[in-house]
């Protein structure tokens, strides 16, 4: 089972700690420092360039284009993925799978699965709130860019989301597993998190915490929902993969925390509409799942995480190749 994998290897406190901190020193120091290079860089040449106050992400106002900006963006996230795999072994004395999935091997059929299907839905709800009125669109098509902004998004992104996967759904949901037991207990606090660090987003300062930041939470909960039931992060990611794509490339907003050159940009935005749409993707998404990979019963999500009475380590099979998957 995957949060039992918390168990495999060498735990204690003090190491689970040390990677934490090693996380924030790389991606809050070395990963952020060719932007902050660059912004001073160009201040220095421009002293009445000024931060816009309300977004400061956006890079615009630093005279920085929205392409090399994405990229500098997701610096911090490519190496936090890097080096958080990279460190289970040395840290944790187990595989760096082992925060990805309970199985030998990544499971990309279930990875592009949740991609596709969670695609459809949240084209299928955007569709909804253009045609209702819900929300008002106009197309901004330059081909050169776009080009180059989705061959960069499909480069960066799914490390991006995917280190926030391996952060949140595997190796803190596993974490907290250990200290609090029950799997929906961990689910919520690693939900919690997820939407609190989204708190300084420039959407949450013009629309509302209390109608956006649910919405992050919401995110939260269905990857952990998926992780719990599918035993891996497989399925979040490419979920969270699209998600982020769709939003970098096709479609954004003014108060979005990436500024890019998508295809349309949102004019009206309706905030309660979106979360109920979100809602509804979330919920049909959940159910079309839980028939179609004939996960295990809802109870699952509110059992215990059971160890060894012994307090012998889990021993998983790595090297077995004999697993079923659904197509």
């Amino acid at each position: 089972m995957f949060l039992e994998q918390a168990n495999e290897g060498n735990n204690d406190t003090g190491r689970w700690v040390a990677m934490i901190i090693v996380l924030l020193i790389v991606t809050l120091l070395f990963g952020a420092m060719p932007l902050q290079l660059l912004i001073s860089v160009r201040m220095s040449e421009n002293p009445a360039l000024q931060p816009n106050p309300e977004n400061h992400l956006d890079l615009a106002a630093y005279d920085i284009g929205p392409i090399t900006g994405f990229i500098l963006v997701m610096i911090p996230f490519v190496l936090g993925l890097v080096t958080m795999l990279l460190m289970i072994r040395p840290i944790h004395e187990r595989p760096m799978l082992s925060v990805i999935t309970a199985f030998p091997r990544f499971r990309w059929k279930k990875f592009f699965w949740g991609a596709k299907v969670w695609l459809i839905l949240i084209a299928a709800f955007s569709l909804i709130a253009t045609i209702t009125g819900f929300q008002k669109i106009e197309l901004q098509f330059n081909p050169d860019t776009l080009i180059k902004l989705l061959g960069f998004s499909i480069l960066l992104i799914p490390l991006q989301a995917g280190f926030e996967e391996v952060l949140f759904r595997g190796y803190l949901m596993q974490g907290f597993s250990r200290i609090f037991k029950y799997k929906w207990l961990t689910l919520l606090l690693t939900s919690l998190i997820f939407g609190g660090l989204h708190y300084f987003n420039p959407e949450v300062k013009e629309s509302g915490a209390l109608i956006i930041l649910p919405q992050y939470i919401l995110v939260g909960i269905v990857f952990g929902v998926c992780t719990i039931m599918d035993d891996g992060i497989e399925m979040a990611w490419g979920m969270h993969t699209i998600n982020n794509i769709f939003l970098v490339v096709f479609i954004t907003q003014d108060s979005s925390a990436l500024q890019t050159p998508s295809l349309f940009r949102i004019t009206e935005f309706n905030p309660v509409f979106d979360l109920i749409a979100l809602l509804g993707a979330s919920t049909l998404f959940i159910l079309i799942a839980h028939r179609r990979l004939k996960w295990p019963k809802w109870t699952t999500i509110l059992a215990r995480v059971v160890y060894p009475l012994s307090g012998e380590e889990v021993k998983i099979d790595y090297q077995n190749d004999e697993y079923e998957e659904d197509d």
